[in-house]
């Protein structure tokens, strides 16, 4: 129903209502968009076609929704702005409503989808908490009062407005029908006119036809006996029908009528009796209206203004109660004078929704409200109106409770309906109860993508305004629609999403997004993202390292030279999200050495050589460049200078560095020792001719020339190799993968620090074993047997304690090939040290 005047100054509290266009801002989408819109294929008549041959097209629009709500968030960040952000929503959703039906109109099946009916009960609640929380927020109560001395000229309109302006409570019910009306007219504008049935005409044309040629007959006579009088109660009063064809066009007409007094359109329902020839129903539709005479208040002695409203008030509110009653009357037009005069048992027979039995509900409840305080102040004597009338008054609470128990099977089942309940709660203002329904509906694990962007922005909104939410159940629902993002891999939703749940989760769960991403070019979108929006990336980053290392732990047979697995690459692989920042060179320091670890535990050696490639060669020197004062030696490095975690770690790195170069040293070695050595000349046949003997001659020279060649390469090599091999054997300032800070007296090792001590032990007993062997290796083949000998002073020495990484058993195994240089020693007539015998 139209809006009266004694309201029409609320109109500004609804501006979900009446929102104007040029006050919308354009919603810019963040996702790649073609030249052509959705909205401009549908008009191209060429493009239509390849939009209607995708199972459901109207879907792309749907799914766009995502980016115009990041958009409209992002663009508002003042809590002064929240009203904006909301109408920006509405708009959005009316938008891709109507898009989505443009769409749907060129297919031949256009059934009612169900993101359609989602799409507009999202639409709808938005508009409810723009007007409902405007008002609850921005409105005061003035208990403003009347003038005592003016009380006897004071009018029903009059006292109307005061009441209007005095109880937030009334305005709210008024904004809930004023919603309620909204969302009806925005279906009923769907649905065809009756000037499209019918010309301007005079009423009951048919009768009248028949009534002026009832002598000379007529062609299509009516199939009963009609009325004999043309007045509007000829009907009632003479008990007979009009014509066949104007009881059609009359409850044609009815029902037309009822849809705008539905939409709150009671000046076109009034348009359309005068349009078929009825002005009396127009006119009888006027008779609610308070009455007001403002010459009482009129500062124009002169001047006489008309007198508003109806002074009988109260008797035609008694003749529209017993009107919608009377059976005789069709039933659509005694709905029409139900909701006029609060008849709220009248006015169900017509509900077909859960939307119209509230409006049932709310519009008797506020009339009744209306009337009593109408009574209550005013001075005159009023006709009494039936009991009936006033049992019709419920709490908020009752008028739901109906509803959920109604009669109707539909108007029940969509009052269990997630939107409609929300709604309700909303309505009664409830947002302890609301949060307990939306994680009862999280937990259903029946949401779509788009609810979940609902319930997400709903969240944030009464946060936003100060409620006391459930912060348990607020995160929840956060949380699920960054799970739902996450599957869309659209790095920019999910970082601003990310940053409204708690800090913890706001890494666990960006970091989980991050696992994924493999591209270089996507891992800097993703961490621009992030931090675009503030999140802790140092934090983020190191755990996709950490997830990423501990994962897909696989059991590997001890093979050195053991292929790549594809979880190896990740891990490797994975070291590049911490190389992005200078900042975190420290922290990709400490990783990397994790997963070296990892990698030589198993004896992958390439995997582990790999690894120690991500690290930047200059990322010793932008650690250090936080301490500009600081020496850069490797004694400095190895002091108590740094802090613990640092020097361990650089020291560390220096330790997988020498190994790994003494590694790809003997390799380097093997290879030239085995593959490079001149092949000798084959002997000389003693039946050889001459020329044959020439020949040997100049092949056996040349065998001479690149055997010496061969050999001073390989002294180069031996050389070069030793030095690299004695590096590990003989690490400084304690030895290899020992940290020289030790300091677990003074503090309580960590889960991490523990479980690295294990490692560095396990690890010198697996690596240390293996470089003596190698080096024993190389001074053999090189028949440095002397030089093997001196192995054992290196192993037990006190100063480097070698072997106390040894088993007996490997001990043992290594002293056996010491005494066999020995032998070979003393068969070159030498003591078994290698010195020269006298």
């Amino acid at each position: 129903m139209e809006r009266t005047q004694y309201i029409r100054d609320l109109n500004d509290t609804i501006p979900s209502i009446t929102i104007a266009s040029h006050e919308i801002k354009n919603i810019k989408a963040n996702s790649e968009r073609s030249d052509l819109t959705l909205r401009e294929m549908m008009e191209d008549s060429t493009a239509t076609g390849l939009v209607l041959k995708a199972d459901k097209p109207w879907r792309d629009a749907y799914s766009k929704l995502h980016y115009e709500f990041l958009n409209i968030v992002q663009a508002h960040t003042s809590e002064v702005q929240i009203f904006e952000v909301i109408a920006n929503f509405i708009h959005s959703c009316t938008v891709t409503l109507d898009l989505m039906r443009g769409i749907k109109s060129k297919v031949e099946n256009s059934e009612l989808s169900t993101e359609e009916i989602s799409l507009e009960n999202e639409r709808n609640t938005w508009r409810l908490i723009y007007c409902l929380y405007q008002n609850r927020l921005d409105s005061t109560d003035f208990h403003s009062q009347m003038e005592m001395d003016n009380i006897l000229n004071i009018s029903e309109k009059q006292v109307i407005d005061a009441l209007y302006k005095n109880s937030r409570l009334i305005r709210e019910f008024q904004l809930i029908i004023d919603w309620l009306e909204k969302n009806a007219l925005d279906q009923a504008d769907r649905l065809p006119l009756i000037e499209n049935f019918t010309d301007k005409t005079v009423a009951w044309e048919n009768t009248l036809h028949q009534l002026q040629n009832i002598k000379s007959g007529i062609t299509f006579a009516s199939s009963r006996p009609i009325i004999s009088t043309m007045d509007p109660d000829a009907p009632i009063r003479e008990g007979k029908p009009l014509h066949d064809l104007d009881r059609e066009d009359d409850a044609r007409l009815e029902k037309r009528m009822l849809i705008e007094v539905r939409c709150g359109r009671l000046q076109k329902a009034q348009a359309l009796a005068i349009h078929c020839g009825q002005q009396w129903r127009a006119a009888c539709l006027l008779g609610w209206t308070p009455y007001h005479d403002p010459n009482y208040i009129n500062p124009l002695s002169d001047t006489k203004l008309p007198i508003e409203g109806n002074p009988n008030r109260s008797l035609w509110k008694l003749c529209a109660w017993e009107l919608s009653n009377d059976v005789r009357v069709g039933q659509y037009y005694r709905a029409i004078y139900s909701s006029l005069c609060g008849n709220v048992n009248q006015l169900l027979t017509i509900a077909n929704s859960w939307q119209d039995g509230l409006w049932a509900y709310m519009k008797t409840l506020l009339d009744i409200k209306v009337e009593a305080e109408v009574r209550g102040f005013m001075p005159k004597t009023y006709i009494a109106l039936p009991d009936e009338y006033w049992k019709g008054e419920n709490t908020l609470d009752d008028i739901f409770d109906e509803l959920e128990a109604s009669n109707n099977i539909v108007i029940s089942a969509q009052a269990s309906d997630p939107a409609h309940r929300i709604q309700k709660y909303l309505i009664l203002d409830e947002v302890a109860t609301l949060m307990d329904e939306i994680e009862s509906i999280i937990d259903k694990k029946t949401c779509d993508s788009q609810f979940l962007r609902f319930l997400a922005h709903l969240v944030l909104f009464l946060k936003q305004i100060g409620k006391n939410l459930n912060k348990q159940i607020a995160d929840k629902v956060l949380l699920e629609y960054v799970k739902v993002l996450i599957e869309f891999g659209d790095p920019i939703l999910i970082a601003f999403y990310t940053s409204t749940l708690p800090k913890e989760m706001q890494i666990t769960n960006y970091a989980k997004f991050l696992e994924k991403i493999s591209d270089y070019e996507e891992r800097k979108k993703c961490l621009n993202a992030a931090e675009d929006v503030n999140l802790n990336i140092e934090a983020i980053t190191t755990l996709v390292v950490q997830n990423i290392r501990r994962k897909d732990i696989e059991l590997y047979t001890h093979d050195l030279k053991g292929e790549l697995t594809n979880a190896d690459l990740e891990k490797i692989n994975a070291l590049d999200w911490l190389t992005f920042y200078a900042s975190q060179r420290e922290e990709a320091l400490w990783q990397t050495n994790a997963l070296i670890r990892y990698f030589l535990m198993n004896e992958k050696l390439d995997a582990a050589r790999k690894a120690f490639n991500k690290i930047p060669v200059d990322t010793i020197e932008t650690i250090m460049m936080e301490f500009p004062d600081f020496q850069k030696t490797i004694e400095n490095l190895m002091s108590s200078i740094l802090p613990k975690r640092t020097s361990c770690s650089i020291r560390e790195y220096l330790c997988y560095k020498s190994y790994l170069y003494a590694q790809e040293g003997f390799s380097e070695w093997f290879i030239h020792f085995h593959h490079s050595k001149p092949t000798p000349v084959e002997d000389l046949l003693s039946y050889a001719s001459f020329t044959e003997k020439v020949a040997y001659e100049h092949k056996h020279s040349q065998y001479s020339i690149e055997l010496e060649r061969w050999k001073t390469v390989m002294q180069h090599h031996t050389k070069a190799v030793k030095q690299l091999l004695f590096n590990v054997l003989l690490f400084p300032d304690g030895g290899w993968l020992v940290d020289s800070i030790n300091d677990v007296n003074n503090e309580l090792l960590s889960a991490e620090e523990m479980l690295r001590d294990h490692q560095l032990e396990k690890l010198r007993k697996l690596c240390i074993p293996k470089i003596v062997l190698l080096l024993y290796n190389v001074m053999a083949e090189m028949n440095k047997h002397n030089e093997c000998v001196q192995i054992a002073d290196i192993l037990i020495s006190e100063q480097y304690q070698v072997y106390k990484v040894y088993s007996k058993e490997k001990l043992r195994e290594i002293f056996r090939k010491v005494c066999e240089s020995s032998l070979v020693l003393m068969d070159q007539k030498r003591d078994p040290w290698g010195y020269q015998c006298k």
